[in-house]
């Protein structure tokens, strides 16, 4: 008797007509596109007509054949309706929506505390650059380019370079890279020819003749 049963409400639900459902997400992010379809085949191509109940905050970007793209444009929960014309006759569903903000994106913390470095004269053809702070934690990549166009590079935390009249530092760049989070800070500073080799202006000196300046005053006493 059950097995009978159980076989009429089986035969029952295949003789019912199908119930109209919108399947698809029920959340998505602002910016973000949704799509959701109709379960329902209905009778003709052009038989399903969606509708939002807010255009300002979710956009129909397209639809066609029982299934729609939104596009979600503000927060907050909207409600998207779908009518299909069946075989069967014409059936109504509905689907809620939330709209969500996207998550905040956290910004990456280098933790770099070096933020300036520091010139030194070796001697009169050399000099020496060093950080503000000397740590473990970071990789260095100095880089210096000359007047010439020609471009010298170091790995060492405090390098030495070239520097001359004949070949002049116009820019030291140096990149300092975090170890364990492999984010990166970088400083440059541009030097001009003076800061290195300052130009001292020549004052003539004239020396004192005793000779001259007797004769000089000799001359003049004649008028």
């Amino acid at each position: 008797m059950k097995t009978v049963f159980i076989l009429i409400l089986t035969t029952m639900s295949l003789l019912l007509p199908a119930q109209c459902q919108i399947t698809g997400a029920s959340t998505v992010k602002v910016g973000d596109s949704l799509q959701l379809m109709s379960n329902t085949a209905a009778k003709c191509i052009d038989c399903y007509r969606w509708n939002v109940s807010s255009d300002e905050l979710l956009h129909i970007q397209s639809s066609a054949e029982g299934k729609i793209i939104l596009k979600a444009l503000k927060a907050g929960t909207i409600n998207v309706n779908l009518t299909v014309e069946t075989a069967d006759g014409k059936f109504t569903c509905e689907k809620n929506v939330e709209i969500q903000n996207p998550s905040p994106v956290k910004e990456k913390q280098c933790d770099i505390e070096i933020s300036d470095f520091k010139d030194v004269k070796v001697d009169d053809s050399t000099m020496s650059f060093f950080p503000d702070k000397i740590s473990q934690k970071y990789f260095y990549y100095w880089q210096a380019t000359y007047s010439d166009g020609s471009i010298k590079e170091s790995e060492e935390k405090i390098p030495q370079f070239p520097n001359s009249p004949s070949a002049i530092i116009n820019t030291v760049l140096v990149k300092i890279i975090n170890k364990s989070s492999n984010c990166f800070s970088v400083i440059t500073r541009t030097y001009d020819e003076k800061f290195w080799f300052p130009k001292v202006e020549k004052v003539e000196q004239r020396k004192y003749i005793q000779g001259s300046y007797q004769q000089i005053q000799s001359k003049t006493r004649q008028f």
